[in-house]
């Protein structure tokens, strides 16, 4: 893999880390009562919030771009295996999902059911964390069998260890008034993986690692 797909997909993946990190903060300035704690961060893009419009179109649809971007570029460089193929296109559905969540915004308060647009949200939704979860287990298991990837094994697994617990409180009723925590944690295991592979690409494109495991891979 080339220095420059390496720095392309680090810088990819450290600005959507960024970005996703400022959006629900800058994006709750204004929105009157809005809880981190018990809302989702769609709710700052839905129908009727005070900051909707930047919200989707400066702050979801680049997101998702960039995510998209990040695997793509850095897809070339990890281990060949029959996980590797699976397991990018599962992630995939984190860089569709912030996309189709600008596109189709929920209603006020991001309800189970609702409109059209609220249906397609919610779908998406779940695919994201869902497809996340199976892409971050995928990898980790083409890591594990790759000399030069194996410690990045174990890192895969705890994210999706986070993101699972995540996933599952946003799902479960019961801790609705927690929703917005849960969903947090969920966001932060994707981002910190994402942000962790970004220095790791970036740091082999410094030192030639990239090329060379680009290289061993090809043997």
């Amino acid at each position: 893999m080339s220095r420059s797909r390496c720095r392309a997909a680090a810088a990819s993946g450290l600005a959507a880390t960024v970005l996703a990190l400022l959006v629900p903060v800058i994006g709750a300035r204004g929105e009157s009562g809005y809880s981190h704690v018990s809302q989702f961060i769609s709710e700052l893009g839905a129908v009727g919030a005070a900051n909707a419009a930047w919200v989707s179109a400066a702050g979801f649809a680049p997101i998702g771009g960039l995510v998209l971007a990040f695997l793509a570029f850095a897809s070339a460089a990890f281990p060949r295996s029959r996980w590797r193929t699976a397991g990018v296109l599962c992630l995939g559905a984190i860089g569709v999902g912030y996309l189709v969540s600008a596109v189709f915004p929920c209603d006020a308060g991001c309800p189970a059911s609702g409109s059209f647009s609220q249906s397609i949200h919610n779908v998406f939704g779940f695919l994201e964390y869902a497809g996340a979860l199976a892409g971050l287990l995928l990898l980790a298991a083409a890591f594990r069998r790759s000399p030069g990837w194996h410690r990045l094994a174990a890192p895969s697994v705890v994210a999706a260890g986070f993101l699972a617990v995540g996933f599952f409180g946003m799902l479960v009723p019961g801790f609705e008034p927690v929703r917005g925590v849960s969903q947090r944690i969920a966001e932060g295991a994707i981002f910190s993986w994402i942000a962790g592979m970004s220095l790791f690409l970036l740091r082999s494109s410094e030192t030639g690692g990239g090329s060379r495991r680009s290289s061993d891979l090809r043997r």
